[in-house]
């Protein structure tokens, strides 16, 4: 008889792997499934020339949101995550020099609302960084991690998930199911009866959109500046403008190197398009140099990253409880169906999903670093 998992979540990027480091504290009967050859998703462990950096520019602003998907996630690593909220309002290149961004005007990009959560005077400064979570989370999982696992279809079965299959031949039983993967892949997933032809279609013509990352290693210390820069030219285009800040500079046998991360968004439609990606890095480049003429001379290391489906309106009718409403068993943990953006919207979608299978997170009082964290988050 196949053995069936108490849950199987697809998908082991930040959301899947703080459902799972939480529910291993009940089961281990838990199967973890990703496309990749590791988890962590986008928010793993980069090695730079200046030291471990994240995969890409990450960012929190500060909210009641926010602190409380940091406080979340840090009762489940017994860590308080937050070090100090830092005031400083964004910056942007004009007329020849650095001004306070005061916002887009009448011209916002298309990916206004992505771009936005990054424009926040006040942001959380980590204790600890986000590939340093999902490291932590992982080694908190108590069951099965299943690389290089592509899910190809659900099964159904009197109103429930019966099973998945798995690579288009394997087959993995469970009595929950948690899809945390890009909610665009439910279309092609689900099956046939469990959500409308228009509901299907509108899955795949919502506007997702593609994280576009470049991190840089300068051979110099370029600026002192701590602000997060708003740089976009002084003509509008359709690739919009980017957003990224520079780390403090580290001295690297004998030499000052400084590492900055940039970022701006494009289409989905347009990921595999490598002309309008390469315009895109063009335009960020272009606009360092406008802010910084030296900055990309003689640069150590260029580093692109691309993260497909990061952002977008994941709309699709869920039940109150995050669940598919002719699948009870079957719950949506993607972060683009939470209203909230970026790391926040992941969390905080975790969080919700776990109160739905209700699960109550509470913090462990057993290191110094939580003194200061509420002691229960109550779900």
């Amino acid at each position: 008889m196949a053995h069936t998992y108490d849950y199987a979540i697809i998908g082991s990027g930040l959301t899947g792997l703080s459902i799972a480091a939480a529910l291993s504290n009940e089961t281990s009967n838990i199967a973890l499934l990703d496309g990749s050859d590791f988890s962590g998703g986008a928010n793993r462990k980069i090695n730079f020339p200046t030291g471990p950096i994240n995969n890409g520019l990450r960012f929190s602003p500060d909210s009641v949101l926010a602190e409380k998907a940091l406080r979340f996630i840090g009762n489940i690593l017994s860590e308080n995550l937050i070090k100090n909220v830092h005031e400083e309002a964004p910056i942007t290149y004009e007329a020849g020099g650095f001004k306070t961004f005061l916002g887009f005007g009448e011209n916002p990009p298309a990916f206004y609302e992505e771009l936005n959560y990054f424009t926040s005077s006040k942001s959380i400064e980590f204790a600890l960084e986000p590939y340093q979570w999902t490291q932590l989370l992982f080694e908190k999982f108590k069951g099965d991690f299943l690389p290089r696992s592509y899910v190809t279809k659900f099964h159904q079965q009197e109103g429930k998930v019966a099973h998945i299959t798995v690579n288009g031949s394997k087959t993995i039983h469970a009595h929950n199911f948690i899809f945390a993967g890009a909610v665009k892949d439910l279309g092609l997933l689900l099956p046939e009866d469990s959500i409308s032809m228009r509901a299907r279609t509108r899955l795949s013509k919502n506007t997702y959109w593609t994280g576009l990352c470049l991190d840089l290693c300068h051979n110099k210390h370029v600026t002192d500046a701590t602000a997060m820069h708003v740089l976009n030219g002084t003509t509008q285009d359709e690739i919009g403008p980017c957003v990224g800040r520079f780390l403090p500079p580290t001295e690297v046998e004998g030499a000052q190197l400084q590492a900055s991360q940039w970022m701006t968004f494009i289409e989905h439609e347009v990921t595999e398009d490598s002309e309008v990606v390469g315009t895109a890095l063009k335009k960020i480049k272009r606009q360092i140099k406008r802010a910084y003429p030296e900055a990309l001379e003689e640069l150590r290391l260029e580093r692109i990253f691309v993260a497909p489906l990061i952002a977008g309106n994941g709309d699709i009718k869920l039940s109150a409880n995050m669940t598919i409403p002719e699948l009870e068993n079957l719950w949506i943990a993607s972060a683009s169906v939470n209203e909230q953006k970026n790391l926040v919207g992941a969390l905080l979608q975790a969080e919700m999903i776990l109160a739905s299978l209700g699960f109550k997170v509470e913090a462990q009082e057993t290191s110094e670093s939580i003194e200061a964290a509420e002691p229960e988050l109550s779900l």
